[in-house]
């Protein structure tokens, strides 16, 4: 298992869509941070917050709030690729051939794409920390570090496991679809696309009356929300404001339920049919 595993991590390595998005990330976290501290410099009550209170401290809160969005994207193209590459490229069956399961070549799939997608992730987290000293020293806002105390830290670990959490159903969905479809493209099409258009839906059935209403409680977005909710730790969020939500155990349930029955039915698949390559 271990060989499988390495050399999965192997092949992402030397892939040039591994670089090519991990480019992408760093180029979109700069792009956004220089519009953001764009905003800042014209909006005279933000800069007066943003002086009172080190832009150092907001960074590690901006930075998994950009990865929650940013890497999910990302992560889905990462994972479609990998696993969809094998049919387009027609090596799975000689790969089959020299594994001894299908369960472990998928099982190394997974843990090498998720090893790369924590990677990027930290990698996000470090460019917009260096970004943030960088303007903070830069508009000549305070250096203070008092704030980064064992709390904070393991606060902000917190958050990175959730924001992690929240990554894992639209993923496994892209893993999903690519093993059903044989292909790339569908599982980057369907990930994505129900990324993007399930919010929508669910905006629309919560404005529906009666039980209907409630059906978003047991989709995605609604529920990353409510995990999401736990980990701001800079805006205030008032009561009325969270009760749209399901509670966070609900959540973490509904979404540990969709990441096991999406990974379940790949294996079933894969497992059962016959491999064309």
């Amino acid at each position: 298992m271990n060989k499988l595993i390495k050399a999965e991590i192997f092949k992402l390595k030397k892939r040039n869509m591994t670089w090519v998005l991990m480019y992408v990330l760093i180029a979109a976290i700069f792009l956004i941070m220089l519009l953001l501290q764009a905003v800042l410099k014209t909006d005279s009550s933000a800069a007066v917050i943003a002086g009172k209170v080190s832009l150092l401290k907001e960074m590690l809160p901006i930075a998994l709030s950009l990865v929650s969005l940013l890497g999910t994207i990302l992560a889905v193209i990462l994972i479609a690729s990998s696993v969809g590459s094998e049919y387009s490229w027609q090596t799975i069956r000689p790969y089959l051939m020299s594994t001894e399961s299908r369960a472990k070549m998928l099982t190394a799939k997974l843990v090498a794409a998720g090893i790369f997608i924590i990677a990027g992730m930290l990698i996000a987290v470090v460019c917009t920390v260096l970004l943030g000293f960088l303007f903070t020293a830069i508009r000549g806002y305070s250096w203070d570090l008092s704030f980064f105390t064992m709390g904070f830290f393991w606060d902000q670990c917190l958050t990175f496991l959730r924001t992690l959490f929240v990554m894992l159903p639209f993923t496994l969905l892209a893993f999903l679809f690519t093993i059903s479809a044989r292909s790339t493209a569908a599982g980057i099409g369907f990930g994505l696309g129900v990324f993007f258009v399930e919010p929508v839906f669910s905006g629309i059935m919560g404005m529906l009356p009666g039980k209907l209403a409630k059906i978003p409680d047991y989709l995605f977005s609604n529920n990353m929300s409510s995990i999401k909710l736990l980990a701001e730790s800079s805006i205030k969020i008032s009561v009325g404001q969270t009760s749209i939500f399901p509670s966070p155990l609900h959540a973490f349930i509904v979404l540990a339920i969709y990441c096991v029955v999406f990974v379940a039915i790949a294996f079933a698949i894969f497992r059962n049919r016959d491999v064309t390559g």
